[in-house]
């Protein structure tokens, strides 16, 4: 069953900011296909998925992989 998260998007400064990553590593991370996000114009637009991949991502980079 889908949740309200499921369907919730966020920024790339929202992202950054909940993860301490930054604007340019999330934008590496799309450019090698981890990352997919929506597009409204110029502007980048995450959904959950994109959000639980980052998480992962970033938590495989803590412990050691790069």
């Amino acid at each position: 069953m889908a949740t309200a998260d499921d369907h919730r998007t966020y920024s790339i400064r929202q992202l950054c900011r909940e993860f301490g990553a930054t604007a340019r590593a999330l934008r590496f991370y799309e450019d090698k296909g981890l990352l997919t996000p929506a597009r409204k114009g110029q502007t980048r637009v995450y959904d959950a998925r994109d959000r639980a991949r980052l998480k992962l991502i970033l938590r495989g980079r803590r412990i050691g992989f790069t």
